[in-house]
This record gives structure tokens, C-alpha cells and sequence, in this order.
């Protein structure tokens, strides 16, 4: 699948922050990195997916990936 830029990213950032339930004076507020972040927050927790995290590779964890 290929990605495609879009045309107008600012209307989209705004369009993505309407949809998180935002204010454009909440948008306004927030820097651009910020509101992909709370984008990203806010679909997680409506999609009912926790956030996995990851751990470092114990020894066993490497010898059965060998194995």
C-alpha cells in the first residue's frame, strides 16, 4: 500500500482534532507532535486496545528464538 501525501495537511490536522472531541482553541494550543500524540491516545482508548509495552529479551527469551 502506498501512502499519499496529503494536499492540505493543516485542514487535516484540524479535521483530526475536531473528531478527538477538541476545540480549535485546544488544537490551537497544542504543537503539531502534541496533537498527533493525543490523537493517537484518544483512538487507542476508543478502540479499547491497551497500550502494549515493550520489554528487553531475557537470555530464554533469545535461546527459544534460536531454538
Amino acid at each position: 500500500m502506498e501512502y499519499e501525501q496529503p494536499e492540505r495537511p493543516d485542514l487535516e490536522l484540524l479535521v483530526i482534532g475536531k473528531r478527538a472531541g477538541l476545540s480549535f482553541d485546544e488544537i490551537n494550543e497544542l504543537t503539531v507532535n502534541d496533537l498527533l500524540k493525543y490523537v493517537n491516545v484518544y483512538v487507542e482508548m476508543a478502540n479499547g486496545k491497551p497500550k502494549t509495552r515493550r520489554k528487553m529479551a531475557t537470555q530464554a527469551d533469545i535461546d527459544a528464538f534460536f531454538a
